[in-house]
């Protein structure tokens, strides 16, 4: 059922590069080569070869304004950190905006490098990612809000509830939509948390995540409450849209089970879903849409009752057939290798293997040329370029 309702975007690396042939030539006997000029041979290799192995890194200028869209005026004397994403969030710089709430940063940087422009207000940390462009420079500009949203801004527009069978086990995923509706606008984060969300018991594998409208979603931690089965999350809720994902995994044995959910949200909109050759649904408040979007799923709309009391029949052999199709591809469809999302290098680093081809040739060649020499002429290049040291 994931797979039908989920998309993934594999990534093709790289094309698979060419075997190398045979020189076609022999070297001749090896003889004696100054130590001097060995040595110099073998720095000189390690030095092209870091220079263009390495990624240049180049002076990256990251500015732009802090706005309190509250109030609409810029933020002055504002603390604003720089963070690079390296498998971690690592702090690089920091600074305060001026009196126009402008700032400023200028760090040396890689084509790969990412970061993250963070603003600490009002104990809600903003931020917003400043993406290296073809350009040395970057302009990010935050938006930041008061706090002091009351409950009744928070509105709860859809709730969706997919079902995902397994053989022993029933996995729920429950879909929020949410919208902070304060005017002015304001940020929501009571100390007690943004959001609570309410169990059927007890369950196993619990992950919450959350997300803003156009933002990844992030892990939360959910935290226990005075209510039973009640948990609540820490995710400030900004102005606009945000998403909540409750997932959670409920014992199945059997065929059949009675699932029964709290929804203490109310909404206009909440549906069910299920997988339409594995899953039948029956219960009071349940009505099929009739869709295309998602053929494979049937989907419900949940209306006129405070709880989904639904009994809930798997079919062991479709689930089992709908497992192994989704396991093993279809004929002529591409492989999990494959995918029609390239990444396509810059043109400097297309060319880059190229040059540095050409220069270990050049080295070779030049090594070949001083080995294939006699040892009295290796000793004059040598006193050669002893005397035209001491000249200088």
């Amino acid at each position: 059922m994931s797979d039908d309702l989920s998309r993934a975007w594999p990534i093709l690396h790289s094309p698979e590069a060419a075997a190398s042939g045979q020189t076609g030539f022999v070297f001749p006997p090896r003889r004696s080569l100054a130590p001097p000029a060995r040595g110099a041979v073998a720095s000189l290799l390690v030095f092209v070869a870091l220079l263009f192995l390495t990624p240049e890194a180049h002076a990256v200028d990251i500015s732009g304004r802090v706005i309190n869209a509250t109030t609409g005026k810029p933020v002055a004397d504002q603390s604003v950190n720089l963070v690079a994403l390296r498998g971690q969030m690592v702090p690089v710089r920091d600074t305060v905006t001026a009196a126009d709430g402008s700032y400023r940063f200028v760090v040396a940087a890689n084509p790969s490098e990412r970061f993250l422009v963070q603003v600490p207000f009002r104990g809600v940390n903003y931020n917003k990612p400043a993406m290296l462009a073809t350009g040395d420079r970057i302009t990010v500009d935050i938006e930041v809000y008061e706090t002091g949203a009351r409950p009744e801004d928070i509105r709860v527009e859809a709730q969706t509830i997919v079902l995902e069978p397994r053989p022993d086990h029933m996995r729920i995923n429950e879909y929020y939509a949410l919208r902070n509706t304060s005017e002015p606008k304001r940020t929501y984060a009571p100390d007690e948390g943004s959001f609570r969300f309410t169990l059927p018991g007890l369950v196993g594998d619990l992950q919450v995540s959350a997300a803003r409208a156009t933002g990844m979603q992030l892990r939360q931690q959910p935290q226990e409450t005075d209510q039973t089965n009640t948990y609540a999350i820490n995710f400030p809720l900004y102005p606009g849209e945000s998403e909540i994902q409750v997932s959670y995994v409920l014992p199945l044995s059997g065929s059949e089970m009675d699932l029964r959910l709290p929804l203490p949200h109310q909404t206009e909109r909440r549906h069910l879903a299920a997988p339409r050759a594995s899953v039948e649904v029956q219960g009071p408040g349940l009505k099929e849409i009739e869709q295309t979007q998602v053929p494979q799923a049937r989907v419900y709309r949940i209306e006129g009752v405070k709880e989904l009391n639904v009994k809930v029949k798997v079919n062991p052999a479709a689930l089992e057939a709908a497992e192994s199709a989704s396991a093993q591809p279809a004929p002529g469809a591409p492989q999990e290798a494959e995918s029609t999302v390239i990444i396509v290098p810059q043109p400097a680093n297309r060319a880059q293997w190229y040059i540095v081809g050409l220069s270990l040739a050049v080295l070779l060649l030049g090594l070949f040329y001083l080995y294939s020499l006699p040892p009295a002429a290796a000793q004059a290049i040598h006193a050669s370029a002893r005397s035209s040291r001491a000249a200088k």
